[in-house]
């Protein structure tokens, strides 16, 4: 564990030491929840996220964040309510009365500091646990200490809402020694409330932790004799139930249940609301989206407290064309046992011995990001991290790839060390490199900034490309002494080339000198190639052949399509919405994509352009009708979409985007400059803006611009006339 680590745990068990445990009823606590953010009235928590006065900015923004966090202490102690029910077969506690899922039943655990008043320790005191009066069951409410720990060291706790949280019984507790035969005797001559019933009982839970103890709509209906056994007078009420308040689930929606509205007026968030109406198509037994388990329930809390920005709080726009799906780009969904293949790899390597991982699959799979989420950590141990992508295009110089990825090095050194270690570096190259450094700074022009000096030095080497007079043996040879001096298990080099299909046999030889070598070379290599364009005998085979027989370790990877629960996730995640409520839409995506990241966004994104994915903003959700979408001829070509989408562009953006297309993976601000000031090109400055905007193209770390996908780039390709690809070219 890091030091910054063991201090953040010091630091969380001398807070420990400094709180005190509290155990409040829950109508109580909900009394003083509401007290604490009563500055706040219910029409100003609907109305905060809109002010726009800058005088009073401060204040709103520090009432919004207040409201936001009321709303997830009381979330919280939902989840734990929840997930308590969920424990009770399994620990022997029957569920035989209505009293025993209402909040009288319940007391909320919260630690407090040490010498507050009792005015401060509400509004102070963190929801820590909730405990069931009646059996005695309580239940800790916890985020792992070294995920606070994480976040305390990336300076992202205050910030950051969200928490994931994990729940545990207190076995301590002597109340939970429950006897079987106790049990079984108190149970006697009682009937279990049905599942239905308790969801019933739970949502009027959720209902009362938001109105300020409202009473429940048609509740007046409920009049029997305190007398009568609690199993009939349960039949009774569930059978009164479905004639009022649970009988306007299904035949309005949530805008006309009374308990939905009453909770609406008071701020809930419409994914709270949302799940109130399941629970009540559950007790109605109407269908819809109602829950089948109370597991289910605890499921989609857990859910809105890991992430409320995306699924709790409520997302607002002017109108419903204007809503953006809420991608994850950067996430990397389904790829857990090849994300940790790759890690552990590379951890092997930092032990000082080369290694090469190559991954296979479809284009849009997710080769790409899967190198990515290694790059971080290469980077926190002090290695290096280079690339090049190939490309169709290019490849008139095989090895110009290799050497400018080479070429980044020396920036990163650069920068990386201290003038000391720098200088020592400088002398160990002229030293070693002798009469050739004027070579090495010729091919590496960047090695100059390691040292003045190497600039003159290549200025004294004959004008012309090095790589060309050179044969590819001597590059490689050459490009490997630099390796060597510059590389060690303290500072290993991750070398990663992109799109392996379009390499060939010169470039790859360089890859194979560099692992091969056994004098002191530390390089982690990562290829990664579509191996559905690739045929016996290409370069990639010869490749792995010789690190084969020259006992190089080498791992395989291929990536396929997202299951359907992975996709689930993806789908959930990009529209707000709890995973079970997707699963419709995600069934007819993964029909059509095969389980394609890059084409799953790609199609979501075509549907809702077409219509068949609407934001509804009276229910503040995304809405489809899965019988439309299956019924409509959508294609299951990713590259067809893309160039529908390319042709509804602007005639600006379209050019800037076909003349990129020419010009491979990447294109130079100082390209898009030049052609600007052609009459013939004079829109592409215009296009790019557009473009970028339009999420086509991006600006890498170099500073050029590229294609966010290789399938943007060939659908942009494709629609490039002829005459244009040769002028261009």
């Amino acid at each position: 564990m890091s030091k910054k680590l063991l201090m953040a745990a010091a630091d969380a068990a001398s807070a420990a030491a400094k709180e005190e445990h509290i155990q409040i009823p829950l109508r109580n606590w909900i009394d003083g929840e509401d007290a604490d953010n009563s500055s706040t009235t219910a029409s100003e928590k609907s109305q905060l996220i809109q002010v726009l006065d800058p005088l009073n900015q401060s204040r709103s923004d520090t009432n919004i964040r207040r409201s936001k966090e009321s709303i997830i202490r009381k979330v919280t102690v939902a989840y734990g309510i929840a997930e308590l029910l969920v424990r009770c077969p399994s620990n022997n506690v029957a569920l035989d009365d209505d009293a025993k899922i209402g909040i009288d039943n319940f007391a909320v655990c919260v630690y407090k500091k040490r010498g507050r008043s009792s005015s401060q320790q509400q509004q102070s005191g963190d929801v820590r646990g909730v405990r069931m009066l009646s059996s005695g069951m309580s239940l800790s409410i916890e985020e792992p200490s070294y995920l606070s720990c994480l976040f305390e060291e990336g300076g992202e706790k205050d910030d950051q809402m969200g928490r994931y949280l994990e729940v545990e019984l207190d076995a301590e507790d002597a109340s939970l020694r429950i006897n079987k035969a106790d049990c079984h005797d108190s149970a006697e001559g009682k009937e279990v409330i049905s599942m239905h019933r308790s969801h019933y009982l739970f949502a009027k839970v959720l209902h009362e932790l938001f109105t300020h103890n409202e009473a429940f709509p048609d509740d007046s209906h409920h009049h029997h004799g305190d007398d009568e056994p609690a199993h009939k007078k349960a039949k009774k009420v569930s059978l009164l139930d479905r004639e009022g308040v649970v009988a306007a689930v299904g035949k309005t929606g949530s805008a006309g249940i009374p308990a939905i509205q009453q909770m609406q007026r008071w701020g809930a968030p419409a994914s709270y609301c949302r799940m109130m109406q399941n629970l009540l198509e559950s007790a109605a037994e109407t269908g819809g989206d109602a829950y089948q388990t109370m597991g289910e329930v605890g499921e989609d809390l857990h859910l809105l407290l890991f992430d409320p920005d995306r699924f709790l709080f409520d997302h607002e726009a002017q109108n419903a064309h204007n809503m953006q799906l809420l991608y994850r780009k950067e996430k990397l969904y389904g790829r857990d046992e090849e994300e940790n293949l790759i890690t552990d790899t590379f951890c092997r390597v930092t032990r000082g011995k080369s290694e090469a991982f190559f991954i296979g699959g479809f284009s849009g799979s997710g080769k790409s990001m899967l190198v990515d989420t290694l790059t971080v950590r290469v980077k926190n141990v002090g290695g290096y991290v280079i690339k090049h992508k190939f490309d169709a295009i290019s490849q008139d110089r095989p090895l110009s790839g290799v050497i400018s990825a080479v070429n980044q090095l020396c920036l990163m050194i650069k920068h990386r060390l201290t003038s000391k270690r720098l200088a020592a570096l400088s002398k160990q190259l002229k030293d070693d490199f002798g009469a050739d450094i004027g070579l090495l700074a010729r091919m590496l022009p960047n090695v100059c900034a390691l040292s003045p000096e190497f600039s003159s030095l290549a200025g004294e080497v004959e004008d012309g490309n090095t790589s060309d007079k050179m044969n590819a043996r001597s590059v490689s040879f050459t490009l490997l002494r630099f390796v060597r001096l510059v590389s060690s298990p303290k500072r290993p080099i991750m070398l990663f080339l992109d799109d392996l299909q379009w390499a060939d046999d010169t470039a790859l030889d360089v890859v194979h000198t560099f692992l091969s070598d056994t004098m002191g070379s530390c390089v982690f290599f990562v290829g990664t190639y579509r191996d559905n364009e690739v045929q016996i005998g290409h370069a990639i085979f010869d490749l792995l052949q010789k690190l084969e027989t020259s006992n190089v370790p080498t791992t395989k990877s291929s990536l396929t399509g997202l299951d359907r629960g992975d996709l689930n996730k993806m789908v959930s995640d990009a529209l707000g919405l709890y995973p079970r409520i997707c699963k419709s839409l995600s069934d007819i995506v993964f029909q059509k994509t095969k389980g394609n990241p890059f084409f799953v966004l790609e199609f979501i994104q075509s549907l809702q352009s077409r219509g068949l994915l609407q934001y509804d903003s009276c229910q503040k959700r995304w809405v489809w009708s899965a019988d439309t979408i299956r019924a409509e001829e959508i294609t299951d070509n990713v590259l067809h979409l893309l160039s529908t989408k390319l042709n509804q562009l602007s005639n600006e953006i379209q050019l800037l985007l076909k003349v990129m297309a020419c010009f491979g993976t990447c294109t130079n601000e100082s390209v898009i400059g030049y052609l600007s000031e052609s009459p013939e090109y004079a829109g592409v400055r215009n296009g790019l803006e557009g473009a970028i905007s339009e999420g086509f193209v991006e600006l890498n770390a170099e500073g050029s611009f590229k294609f966010v996908h290789d399938k943007v780039r060939e659908a942009a390709y494709n629609l490039t006339p002829d005459r244009d690809k040769k002028q261009l070219h």
